[in-house]
């Protein structure tokens, strides 16, 4: 089951089967970063871009999955951008922290659903990972199931669904009505799902753990195999009560040396081998430090396997809310031994570790889980930015505090827009005057709002939180737009992106003698052919562009569009205003 050199990147087993397209995607994250995010769309693009270094691509795929995407994440754990892009102002929609009452408690899970179209028809998908959405290279571990929706709820499903139907209302800053419908409609469409189960399973079941009705997992079995980065010893010894021998824990040193030293009396430790480096093809991209999280179990039925987001502690499975998928099937291909013995690629990936344990948590490492509690309370704080118009076509942002401040008194704390990194004020608590963010432009315009928490020793911690933005600016995001297609090239590219059916690559742009991209003929026939057939096929997508065009041509990006453009668009934009009844 475990095949170390296989790889799969997120983007592609969040893209659409052949002859599909996204409907609707929520995933859950730990740790969440921004610029990571922004990859996240073009797995859903269906035109024939597959690198993230193309900005036009990405541009035109973020913009497309504003409204089909949602991200929850930890509050406290979405991370500072060393330099934000324009293009995080269409992830605003998408993104989500989330907070938990319980004291102590995380929001761990790493799932995504995804609900897919071809015509009527309706696929669906689900990743259960350990996998966060940050570019974090560590070792890390996906179950991929597919499925089709069926007649009726199937029982077990309603852990999924009971996860999907938790989270808005788990969101620091409260979500759109039509979003949380869409979620909801989500929720109820999964629960009649029949997924096809992977190759020598013979069943499978959801835990979702923290969340509506509790759940607790079994961990009966004669032999067990762990592999989690992060270790406790109660955890452990729930999770091996059972097991005849000794369990065999794959993990980190630092957390091997934290559990006491009785507890080496029920395990046996092994970690990554440094001395271990990925195939040639590879080696240039290696996978380093472990943060997979599953567990493999012996009964005489058969072998059971347990993979998601909770590592082997108690806070895990008794505290936060995470989700596994446990799977059943024979045990020369998924037991322990078939895994983990002797001659398996797994075992060949490590060494034995040796240690006493009972490393003592030092005084350094108080203060910084200190400092990193206090940001995450601050990150539930509700804000609530205001936009006001000043002269001269300039804006200000006043940002407020909701909510009381849930940190203690000795940390300092400060708050920025994620536009403007170099502008500080104090954080205002409940009832305080909002700071003000003047002289803004209005691509500045923003609801991502940065949290310094800075302690006694001088460390700081920082999160971005996403607050409620009023007075909004309608079309801000036409002018972010504007603002990156800077070129003629850019504009065409664009063009091209923006007009086609979902991205399709049927629809072609054709461009000059050469047929090249980017070129532009002397009668712009190429240009003319793609707006007349967006006109009979994808009108909609015209009234996205005459929005940016407006925009453009007012502004210093004019020479963005190439020239003779408007001989070509005027005949296209009155034929489509008269499409729509507009005879202005």
């Amino acid at each position: 089951m475990l095949e170390p050199d296989s790889r799969a990147a997120l983007t592609e087993q969040l893209r659409p089967p052949s002859g599909y397209e996204l409907v609707h995607a929520v995933g859950t994250t730990f740790t969440l970063d921004l610029t990571s995010a922004l990859a996240v769309p073009l797995a859903f693009a269906g035109h024939q871009v597959r690198e993230s270094d193309d900005p036009i691509a990405i541009l035109d795929a973020v913009r497309r999955a504003s409204d089909r995407v949602d991200i929850f994440a930890q509050a406290g754990h979405i991370a500072v951008p060393r330099k934000a892009s324009d293009l995080v102002a269409f992830l605003e929609p998408m993104i989500h922290p989330v907070a938990l009452a319980r004291p102590g408690a995380l929001f761990h899970p790493k799932v995504w659903v995804l609900e897919y179209a071809r015509g009527q028809h309706r696929s669906y998908r689900m990743l259960c990972s350990s996998r966060n959405i940050t570019s974090d290279r560590s070792w890390d571990l996906v179950v991929r199931l597919d499925g089709n929706e069926g007649d009726e709820p199937r029982e077990q499903n309603e852990p999924l669904s009971d996860l999907l139907r938790t989270l808005s209302s788990l969101a620091v800053t409260p979500l759109a009505p039509e979003r949380r419908a869409q979620i909801e409609g989500l929720a109820t469409s999964i629960s009649n799902v029949s997924w096809e189960l992977p190759a020598d399973i013979r069943e499978l079941d959801f835990h979702a753990l923290g969340i509506g009705r509790p759940q607790t997992v079994d961990f009966k079995g004669q032999r067990h195999l762990v592999i989690s980065p992060f270790l406790s010893d109660d955890g452990l010894a729930n999770i091996s009560a059972s097991s005849k021998e000794k369990v065999k824990v794959i993990s980190r040193a630092e957390s091997f040396d934290r559990l006491k030293p009785e507890t080496f009396e029920f395990i046996e430790p092994h970690v990554l081998d440094d001395a271990v480096r990925d195939s040639d093809e590879v080696e240039d991209d290696p996978l380093v430090g472990l943060h997979a999280k599953a567990y493999f179990l012996d009964r005489f039925e058969g072998s059971r396997a347990i993979i998601g987001s909770a590592n082997a502690t108690q806070a895990a499975f008794g505290n936060n809310v995470e989700f596994l998928i446990e799977m059943v099937g024979p045990k020369p291909r998924m037991g322990v031994a078939a895994l983990f013995g002797e001659d398996s690629e797994l075992r060949k990936l490590t060494m034995p570790y040796v240690t006493a344990g009972g490393v003592k948590e030092t005084e350094t490492e108080k203060a910084d889980r200190a400092l990193d509690d206090a940001i995450r309370s601050l990150a539930t704080i509700r804000l609530r930015n205001t936009v006001r118009l000043e002269a001269n076509d300039q804006y200000s942002i006043g940002v407020e505090a909701l909510d009381l401040a849930k940190t203690a008194t000795e940390i300092e704390t400060e708050v920025q827009l994620l536009t403007r990194p170099g502008n500080s004020h104090p954080l205002p608590l409940q009832g305080d005057p909002p700071v003000v963010f003047a002289g803004l432009d209005l691509t500045e315009i923003t609801p991502f709002v940065i949290i310094h928490a800075l302690d006694h020793r001088g460390e700081q911690r920082s999160t971005v939180v996403n607050a409620e933005l009023i007075g909004d600016v309608a079309q801000r995001r036409d002018a972010v737009l504007a603002r990156q297609i800077d070129t003629p090239e850019k504009f065409l590219r664009f063009l091209q992106l923006m007009l086609s059916l979902g991205g399709s690559t049927s629809s072609q742009l054709a461009l000059g003698n050469s047929g090249g991209f980017g070129s532009w003929s002397s009668d712009g026939a190429g240009v003319f052919e793609t707006l007349v057939r967006s006109l009979a096929t994808n009108p909609e997508g015209l009234d996205d562009l005459a929005r940016l065009v407006e925009r453009m041509r007012g502004e210093a990006s004019a020479g963005s569009l190439p020239t003779g453009f408007d001989e070509v668009w005027e005949p296209i934009w009155h034929a489509r205003l008269a499409q729509k009844g507009d005879t202005a």
